[in-house]
């Protein structure tokens, strides 16, 4: 760990060094200052008055879906990454915008058109959480949609077998399918948002186990299905990799797995000699330091274990 530490102290990155010498040296420090780093101005310099980030290009009716993709996207980067709150009035904004998209039974619609999609929602509700915000209407509507065997699956996808392009044309919500298999993709975000709240942990446990046995494997559904997508990483999260999954599995605590197990040796052995890790990241092509971003939460999450 001493050399990532120093890695991180050394990559010029105020915000890093900050959380690297509060995370992983057990410093006090005072990280007020962020929220006035240009990098956090940018973002917010770009968020339009009702609170949305709209999506670059033209939609067209899909736009709003997009827009609030985005403004999820960049939630989670002032939340996640750069850790603002509901104090800040840009997280408010954007908080304002994401309700309005927030159906009466308690999802976040729009991404997948008028489909359900329990892991964008997910992730919604992950970064409000964070923010300081309560989020049980959502998290009452993840649990009521959850496959028969615990997890959770895209609802279309249970169902029918069709591109995007055709989904954006079903006007009606289409109801899961709870006799089939749960989706490990779809699972590991759905979990997340629970995995910041105690009084879930005992009750989600068993869900929690039956994606720990998934690591490594395939999955049942064919959106990022390949084993491969198990170690390409996102920070802030968006999909389900064995950093993330580390990370919620040890929130609700379970932290010894044969699966937990080869993850971690992943990580050993994919350490380099500086003490960094070799990782294939995904997204973050714009933020020259998002390998060091990866690299610190990595640290974050390995230090628990």
């Amino acid at each position: 760990m001493d050399k990532v530490i120093t890695e991180l102290l050394n990559s010029g990155n105020e915000a890093i060094i900050a959380y690297t010498k509060r995370d992983l040296l057990g410093e006090k420090v005072n990280t007020d200052f962020i929220k006035d780093l240009p990098r956090v101005k940018r973002i917010i310099s770009k968020q339009e008055k009702d609170g949305r980030w709209a999506y670059p290009g033209n939609k067209g009716k899909m736009q709003r879906g997009y827009d609030q993709y985005f403004t999820m996207k960049m939630l989670g980067e002032l939340v996640q990454k750069y850790g603002l709150t509901k104090k800040h009035e840009a997280v408010s904004k954007a908080r304002e915008f994401l309700q309005s998209t927030q159906t009466k039974e308690g999802d976040y619609r729009g991404i997948y058109a008028n489909q359900y999609s329990p892991n964008y929602s997910a992730n919604i509700m992950e970064f409000l959480i964070m923010a300081g915000y309560d989020v049980n209407k959502g998290l009452n509507w993840l649990l009521s949609i959850r496959q028969d065997d615990g997890g959770w699956a895209i609802p279309i996808r249970t169902v029918k077998k069709m591109p995007w392009t055709e989904w954006v044309n079903i006007k009606e919500a289409v109801e899961p399918d709870r006799s089939k298999k749960f989706s490990h993709f779809c699972t590991g975000i759905s979990l997340r948002p629970f995995s910041l709240i105690k009084k879930y942990h005992k009750k989600l446990y068993n869900t929690a186990i039956l994606y720990a046995d998934s690591f490594f494997e395939r999955d049942n559904y064919p959106d990022r299905s390949g084993i491969e997508f198990w170690t390409h990483f996102t920070y802030p999260y968006q999909w389900a990799d064995i950093l993330n999954g580390l990370d919620t599995l040890s929130r609700i605590g379970i932290k010894k797995h044969p699966k937990i197990t080869q993850a971690l040796n992943w990580f050993k052995k994919h350490k380099k000699s500086n003490g960094l890790w070799n990782i294939h990241k995904v997204m973050g092509a714009n933020d020259k330091d998002s390998n060091c971003w990866i690299n610190l939460q990595i640290a974050r999450v390995l230090k628990r274990f």
